[in-house]
Formats: C-alpha cells, structure tokens, sequence
C-alpha cells in the first residue's frame, strides 16, 4: 500500500478555520473521493500538539495499492479541478503544502 500525504503547515487566518474545514469538506473531499484508484481517504484536523511542533492545520491521506495506481491518480484529469479548488480554499490558510508518498504496513495492537 502506498499513501500520499499532504501536509498543510501554517495556520487557518483567524476566524476562518470553521469556513475553512466547512470548505474543504464541502468543495475538496468530493474530488479526493473520486480519485482513480484511491482505496481511503483520511482528512485530520489538528486538535493539539507539542509546543515544540511545526504548525500543521491539515493532513490529508490518500491510499493506493500500487504505484500504477497513484499515477492514474496524478494523471486523472480530477486533478486539475481538484488543484483550482484547493487554492481557492486555500486563500484562508497562510502557509503552504506538499506531498509525501510512504509505503506502510497496518499492524494490529500487541496482546
């Protein structure tokens, strides 16, 4: 399985962040949904986080059980409309984001 990250670090502009996350499922989870090939998608609102930590507001993950898979997905013709969507939500988020592709393994609990 491979899962492409994205990582929204910077903050929503104040008073925004209910319009922001309203937004993104709204407008952007439709599109993250109907990826070619696309086996789950994870949307995760930070809550809290160390003092230390980099200000992440958003992560998305999209999993793919292959590397055929992910490239149908960045070659859908879904991700040009899905892109214009995403900076136009993004005019109430100072920061920027990127992606990460990480192959994993679920494990279940010990004992």
């Amino acid at each position: 399985m491979l899962t492409r990250t994205a990582i929204y670090e910077g903050t929503v502009r104040d008073g925004r962040e209910d319009e922001f996350f309203r937004r993104v499922r709204d407008e952007l989870e439709p599109f993250w949904r109907r990826f070619p090939g696309v086996t789950a998608v994870r949307v995760q609102r930070r809550v809290s986080r160390d003092a230390d930590a980099r200000p992440i507001a958003m992560i998305l993950e999209m999993d793919f059980p292959d590397q055929a898979a992910l490239d149908a997905c960045l070659a859908s013709p879904i991700r040009p409309e899905s892109h214009a969507a995403t900076e136009a939500v993004m005019q109430m988020f100072e920061g920027r984001f990127y992606h990460l592709v990480s192959e994993g393994r679920i494990l279940p609990p010990a004992g």
